[in-house]
């Protein structure tokens, strides 16, 4: 099997922004770009204003799914990676300055401010991998429990 830990792991430190899908209040999914996250093995952090809708749906509904997938790749060898888990508010002042220091060492021109920004860690459940390398076409689709 191509998709190895190292292999899963490689990628998403490759990648420039990921796509979050949380739940809104009607149960309906909502997807957004973040360019302003970190990794720690398969944990994502990454910051939002305190106003912003991802808050709102998050105290609502923890669960969410993150989508890391490079452009420009040729379908033989098409990656991709789906990390589904819990979304969970960073309150400890240590966690919190790990998942600044991890977001901000990806994208340093962020400003993320204690009094205006929340940290979320995103708690990893499962891991989806898609893997066109493959010739085994059962293969090409693995997950991962965690």
């Amino acid at each position: 099997m191509a998709a190895t830990e190292e292999k899963i792991k490689e990628y998403l430190k490759m990648n420039q922004t990921i796509i979050l899908t949380t739940i809104d209040a009607d149960g309906i999914p909502d997807i957004r770009t973040l360019g302003g996250y970190g990794i720690s093995d398969y944990d994502i952090y990454f910051a939002t204003l305190k106003e912003s809708n991802k808050v709102k749906q998050l105290e609502g509904n923890s669960n969410v799914a993150v989508f890391i997938q490079h452009e420009n790749q040729f379908i033989s060898k098409f990656f991709n990676v789906t990390i589904y888990g819990k979304a969970c508010l960073i309150n400890n002042e240590k966690e919190y300055e790990t998942g600044k220091t991890l977001i901000i060492s990806r994208k340093p021109s962020l400003k993320i401010q204690k009094d205006t920004h929340y940290i979320y860690k995103i708690l990893p459940e499962k891991i989806k991998v898609l893997d066109f390398s493959e010739q085994n076409l059962n293969e090409r689709v693995s997950i991962f429990k965690l």
